[in-house]
């Protein structure tokens, strides 16, 4: 017997229809996975290279307009790199956080865990170190561990959009949705084009049983790319 097709299942179809078009669209706009891949992995465990940061030029004070230098000037200094600087100031963190971030871009995620980790000895409650940590931590789909780290993140930094946006994305991970709704919606609240955010909701409005709310949140996300 075939059974009669209901409007709730058209709208369902639907609202499938449209998710499935926003799918490939939000995969071009996240800029960052949170998913390690098989690289990531291999990368993970690879030693850093001998600078893997941008070098801290020292300024020079350059000479008089309209004058030659000196025949006895001594040579200009080297420009200094992260690793030279924290050799001398080894708790420095705003040197420490500099130097995990560009170490997590390069794919160095255990010596970026480690300067991270270094700097939150410091400091415990600095917000930036709390995110990057929490942002590499997922990105190794070690979600249990980024959670924490996020909440805090989150908790110090309030008015930041990315620290909830990434909050509710390992919380969803983590199907913690009522959680991960609460992120995502607090990341739109202080970001409304967010649209990684606005997709996000989406997703834990679905996922929830709330499909009428998603397809708005996917409709914002689509509006927000201005396409």
């Amino acid at each position: 017997m075939i059974r009669k097709r209901e409007p709730r299942w058209q709208s369902a179809a639907e609202r499938a229809r449209v998710a499935a078009e926003l799918i490939e669209e939000a995969e071009s706009l996240t800029d960052t996975s949170t998913i390690a891949s098989p690289a990531d992995v291999v990368r993970a465990g690879l030693p850093p290279p001998v600078t893997a940061e941008l070098p801290v030029p020292i300024p020079v004070l350059a000479s008089p307009v309209g004058t030659e230098p000196l025949a006895d000037q001594p040579a200009q200094p080297a420009a200094l790199t992260l690793d030279d600087l924290l050799a001398s100031d080894p708790d420095n963190v705003a040197l420490l956080v500099q130097r995990a971030s560009a170490l997590a871009a390069a794919g160095h995620y255990s010596a970026a865990r480690r300067d991270f980790e270094h700097a939150l000895r410091q400091d415990p409650a600095h917000g930036e170190a709390l995110a990057g940590l929490g942002v590499l931590l997922s990105r190794k789909g070690l979600w249990a561990e980024a959670i924490p780290r996020l909440r805090q993140a989150a908790e110090v930094d309030a008015g930041r959009a990315s620290a909830w946006y990434y909050l509710g994305e390992a919380l969803n991970r983590a199907d913690d949705l009522d959680g991960a709704r609460t992120a995502y919606e607090r990341a739109v609240e202080l970001e409304p084009s967010n649209v990684k955010a606005l997709y996000g909701l989406g997703i834990v409005l679905d996922r929830l049983n709330r499909p009428d709310e998603a397809t708005r949140m996917y409709r914002r996300s689509r509006e927000a790319t201005g396409r």
